[in-house]
């Protein structure tokens, strides 16, 4: 079935539907992934997105579905070049997969030239339609997206991810479940909230160290996140991975910008600034901060991407606040990155130890 890729500066791109046959529109994001499709078609952050994988062919080992970061898929549309109908074990294809998440797809499209195209002009809203005419286009331009794509990816209802360890509230902005694996590993007993909890609900869970997740959308759309967080970042320690640092820099007046590359890839380098090591780490998002603002805050700079010089992770010089851009739980990607979650845990057991050294002088 033919089908059209419609950019909203008028640019076409022709190709073959496949998977669900309804018509989509949504954030245009060029995936540089070459592994761990199944993890990006299924992280809540792609909520509201079409993702374009550049690789040539997707699915050549066929479908993991233990792979899943959330139960359902996130994304709006898929675009690739060509697929492969391989399988192996008991995976299935691809384009079998795509269908029966009920997502539209369109392949052999031009991913070289939509790469160029979106490097050259920008992120912007795309449509997958059945035709490409000025009536299709002018509706592709009226359609605002929308701003709550965090509420709608959030969970509705606190649940206990449980162990015997240090007590982690998680605060859902859309939790890919590889953060859960970790702090599993690492025996932290995590319960998760809503993210729209409030101080006092929060802190009625008596927690050790409080998590705010990777997500998606524009951070400015979420001010009662933002005061909460205000709060609670003098009374806990602090975790925010990708949207997650981003509301906690806004929350102490720090700026944030769009990047003129957004970084969508799952092995991006990324320098530690300390020590100049480098590491190899899963990026999603389209958002940085300013580094004019940066200088002026409590906050210092830790990890830099080695490809633009942009910041990836900050750290509180007298709060126990701690962030990331980059996703440390990787899925996809290489697991250079797991080193964040053993640094908060120490975070939390320093906090804890001068907490109780205090009491035992008091």
């Amino acid at each position: 079935m033919k089908r059209y890729l419609i950019l909203e500066d008028g640019t076409v791109f022709p190709g073959e539907g496949f998977g669900s046959s309804i018509i989509t529109t949504g954030q245009l994001v060029i995936s540089n992934n070459r592994t761990g499709i199944e993890q990006s078609v299924t992280d809540p952050n792609t909520e509201g997105q079409i993702l374009a994988f550049t690789i040539p062919s997707v699915g050549s080992s066929g479908i993991n579905r233990d792979f899943y970061e959330s139960i359902n898929s996130q994304c709006k549309g898929v675009v690739i070049g060509s697929s492969s109908l391989s399988t192996v074990d008991n995976s299935v294809s691809f384009e079998d997969w795509i269908a029966g998440l009920k997502i539209p797809g369109i392949k052999n499209v031009d991913v070289r030239a939509l790469s160029k195209h979106i490097a050259e002009h920008g992120e912007m809203k795309a449509s997958i339609m059945d035709t490409h005419d000025e009536h299709a286009m002018d509706q592709i331009k009226a359609l605002v997206l929308p701003p709550d794509l965090v509420k709608r990816v959030s969970t509705k209802q606190s649940y206990p991810n449980p162990n015997m360890g240090l007590k982690i509230v998680i605060v859902d902005l859309g939790l890919k479940y590889s953060i859960l694996r970790q702090l599993s590993y690492r025996n932290c007993n995590s319960v998760i909230v809503n993210y729209n909890s409030t101080a006092d609900e929060i802190e009625n869970l008596h927690p050790d160290g409080i998590i705010y997740s990777n997500g998606p959308g524009d951070p400015k759309d979420l001010p009662n996140t933002i005061k909460t967080i205000q709060i609670l970042q003098k009374k806990y320690p602090l975790l925010g991975i990708g949207l997650g640092n981003l509301l906690i820099a806004l929350a102490n007046d720090c700026q944030i910008e769009w990047l003129a590359q957004p970084h969508h890839e799952s092995s991006l380098a990324v320098k530690e600034v300390a020590s100049g090591k480098i590491d190899f780490v899963n990026h999603n998002h389209s958002y940085t901060l300013d580094q004019k603002y940066i200088g002026s805050s409590d906050f210092i700079v830790t990890n830099v991407c080695v490809a633009d010089g942009s910041i990836e992770g900050i750290r509180h010089e007298y709060l126990p606040i701690m962030c990331v851009l980059f996703e440390p739980e990787a899925a996809p990607g290489p697991t250079d990155g797991y080193y964040v979650f053993d640094e908060f845990i120490d975070l939390i057991d320093s906090v804890k130890q001068q907490e109780g050294a205090r009491s035992q002088w008091n």
